[in-house]
């Protein structure tokens, strides 16, 4: 009788067949359909494991060894379409431009409240009629340049009207695939009751300033009277955790705690919520104290003794962005704070419709917690000490807070 021997390929085929089958299978996302919205409900794990992007440095300016550059606090960073870098420095109330290679070109903006000047902006965009926008937080306007350095006028977003003692306040500013977001404050003050109104939103706008539609309206009471308590939690928004796709849909996580991203269509219909199994990252009492630091320097707008109340934990989602192939990348508290050894940062990846595909460690020098990592193009960014400097710019005049270090700015491509 005549024994079948399979080959050696299906030797091989078989065996790894087995090994594959007697491995542990990542589940796909459960797909929940709630009051006509599509939930994407990830697991703890992505489906395509762990990558590793290394880093190769292209140059560096700023420190204390450079004395051509001078950096404040280096906030923001964008690529023109020619390849020029543009770093937004808000303390310092300009946009300074690189050359690819790291050479300086220019200064855009300045000090100031006359045509092309400001006060410290807070964002940094390339708007839809090719200008380059400065984001001034307060009041509230984007400033125009040309990228010669012209002024090209004030964007003022129409809000409507605020009562006596209103004002708008910009935090920051995504625009792409010709939608333009907002994210920012609506303040209105009765006097008479001694009572503000903050609206927290994130809109889109027309490039004439009218909108176009809402995606967030938080409105919160402050009520001045002896029981006030400044609280984080009720200042707490968005801030950096939003980004515009290149289809124009919007990117946002609402919630400060419970990790979810909420996807709008351009027109502000709700187009699906993306979330993910995640355990909250407690905060240090070393984390705990900077932010009790920022929150004391900021109470020193209220009435003499007002208390000031900070959260145990860490908000869930500290960044995010969306590339231009429209992956959604996160940065979770957890990696903020307590990155893995030898990588300065691990980011969620989710695909764009919104599938957990893996996760990335950004390897290259620096801490999270103390640096600042910024994409843009295919460039990658660390801006050394920029939390340092954040605290200090941030703290009450008496405080007696360490000097942060001059700032410097790495630009690194990928290998």
């Amino acid at each position: 009788m005549r024994h079948f021997r399979p080959s050696r390929p299906a030797l091989l085929l078989t065996t790894t067949l087995l090994i594959l089958l007697a491995l542990p299978a990542l589940a796909a996302p459960e797909m929940v359909t709630t009051d006509g919205v599509l939930h994407i409900r990830n697991g703890a794990e992505p489906t395509g494991g762990v990558q590793d992007m290394d880093l190769e440095e292209m140059w560096r300016i700023g420190g204390e060894d450079d004395e051509d550059v001078l950096l404040g606090i280096i906030t923001r960073a964008r690529i023109a379409d020619k390849g020029d870098i543009y770093l937004l420095d808000a303390q310092l109330s300009q946009a300074q431009v690189f050359s690819p290679d790291g050479e300086f070109i220019k200064t855009l903006g300045r000090q100031g409240s006359g045509p092309g000047e400001l006060t410290a902006p807070g964002d940094m965009v390339f708007m839809p009629d090719g200008t380059l926008g400065l984001v001034q937080i307060f009041p509230g306007k984007i400033v125009k340049l040309d990228l010669d350095g012209t002024p090209a006028g004030d964007f003022n977003p129409e809000v409507g009207t605020s009562t006596s003692g209103g004002f708008l306040a910009l935090v920051s500013c995504r625009s792409a695939g010709g939608n333009l977001a907002l994210a920012g404050i609506q303040i209105s003050m009765d006097t008479s009751t001694m009572t503000q109104v903050r609206t927290y939103f994130l809109r889109s706008f027309a490039i004439d300033g009218q909108q176009t539609a809402s995606y967030i309206e938080r409105p919160v009471t402050w009520k001045f009277d002896s029981n006030f308590k400044f609280r984080e939690i009720d200042n707490d928004f968005i801030w950096w955790r939003m980004d515009v796709g290149p289809d124009g849909k919007v990117v946002s996580c609402i919630p400060r705690y419970g990790y979810a991203l909420s996807v709008w269509n351009p027109d502000g219909t709700l187009d699906r919520v993306i979330e993910r199994q995640y355990e909250p990252w407690t905060r240090t009492d070393k984390v705990k104290q900077r932010f009790q630091s920022i929150m004391e320097a900021q109470a020193a707008q209220f009435p003499p003794g007002t208390p000031v109340e900070v959260e145990d934990q860490e908000q869930d989602i500290e960044d995010l962005r969306v590339d231009k192939d429209g992956n959604i990348w996160v940065l979770p508290s957890r990696e903020m704070f307590e990155p893995q050894e030898g990588f300065f940062a691990t980011y969620d990846v989710f695909s764009p419709d919104g599938q957990f595909t893996r996760q990335v460690r950004v390897k290259c020098e620096g801490d999270p917690s103390v640096d600042r990592l910024l994409f843009a193009g295919d460039r990658v960014f660390v801006v050394t000490g920029f939390w340092d400097a954040v605290l200090q710019a941030n703290s009450a005049p008496d405080e007696d807070v360490e000097e942060a270090e001059p700032m410097s700015v790495i630009c690194y491509k990928v290998k």
